[in-house]
């Protein structure tokens, strides 16, 4: 079925608010013939009679009535359409996201991130899940998930595209009461006379500070490990331990801050970095805005957080938002 003429019937509901064709004429700045002949194809198209012509002011008929009520609505509808289209049309595509992220980031930076994108123009539906590195690499490449946020950048697999976020320091924790006598030694010394409780070897962070260890050849028994950040700073906090984590490891078992003291980890450090993983060609548009709308997030909002509770890392703390490197033409200025 074609479209109906609403230009046509826009102007027949002015002649039955009015009540008169040169009236409608009037407000419309057009002729009166022009509106006659616009009240006859909107009678035609609908095949029914509008108005009585017999009475002075034209009266509705029935189906005048309804035509009115009907026409401002479709009116209105499609001006928000029009307007819904342009606003489109500023702004880059937006699709559907399920988004996994590991466990520290979804619980330090997910909540907000999850709702910027949720309100704003990123995506349409947005769909999120924790848990450890492995899972995410595994669902997405089962296309189970759109995108990670992960500590592994899966730089073995050449479908992805990788978009940096966030780098940040290992320190050293330890039980408050043994914060000052371990300031300053060497991790060699630290760890000959306290035991290491450590993140499971099946997590990321856990094969991390293994390989640590074995560059620097410590050489330490492996008696206490767990899978979440909780578990290893309420063993730090009770006395049993230190142990080498992160910042947002920090803030995801933030309840136990005040029992522990966080330390610059003995030199030579290192750090992790969170990466924002895409299948290629699919989220090539929205893959830099959600990129984008995380290193927001983290600035905004989570490393003022980290600063709060580890001062001496203030210092640093803007270096840890991964920021895109200066252009050749920036640098020659």
């Amino acid at each position: 079925m074609p479209l109906p003429d609403l230009h046509a019937l826009e102007i027949a509901a002015v002649v039955i608010e009015e009540g008169s064709m040169s009236a409608a004429a009037s407000q419309l700045g057009m002729t009166q013939s022009a509106v006659s002949q616009a009240m006859k194809r909107a009678e035609a198209q609908v095949d029914v009679t509008l108005v009585h012509r017999d009475r002075r002011p034209l009266v509705a008929t029935e189906a005048g009535r309804v035509l009115v009520a009907h026409i401002r609505e479709i009116s209105l509808r499609a001006e928000r359409a029009i307007e819904e289209v342009r606003a489109t049309a500023l702004r880059p595509e937006r699709q559907d996201l399920r988004l996994g992220m590991v466990d520290t980031f979804a619980s330090a930076a997910g909540p907000v991130l999850i709702r910027h994108l949720m309100e704003g123009s990123v995506a349409l539906r947005v769909t999120a899940f924790s848990g450890l590195t492995q899972s995410h690499t595994d669902a997405l490449m089962r296309h189970e998930i759109d995108a990670a946020i992960t500590s592994d950048p899966m730089d073995e697999l050449d479908e992805l595209m990788r978009f940096p976020l966030y780098r940040e320091p290992f320190v050293l924790v330890a039980p408050v009461a043994w914060g000052d006598a371990l300031r300053g030694l060497p991790l060699r010394d630290v760890l000959f006379d306290h035991p290491l409780i450590r993140f499971s070897a099946r997590s990321h962070m856990g094969a991390q500070v293994e390989r640590h260890l074995r560059r620097l050849r410590i050489e330490h028994p492996q008696v206490l490990s767990f899978d979440s950040s909780d578990s290893l700073l309420a063993m730090v906090a009770g006395g049993v331990g230190v142990a080498i984590t992160t910042p947002l490891c920090l803030l995801q078992g933030a309840i136990h801050l005040p029992s522990v003291s966080v330390l610059p980890l003995p030199s030579p450090g290192f750090s992790r970095e969170l990466t924002l993983v895409t299948r290629r060609g699919e989220f090539d548009t929205l893959g830099p805005r959600v990129a984008d709308a995380a290193r927001e997030m983290l600035e905004r909002h989570t490393l003022p957080l980290i600063v709060n509770h580890i001062p001496w890392l203030a210092a640093s703390a803007q270096e840890m938002i991964w920021r895109a490197p200066p252009l050749e033409s920036d640098q020659s200025e």
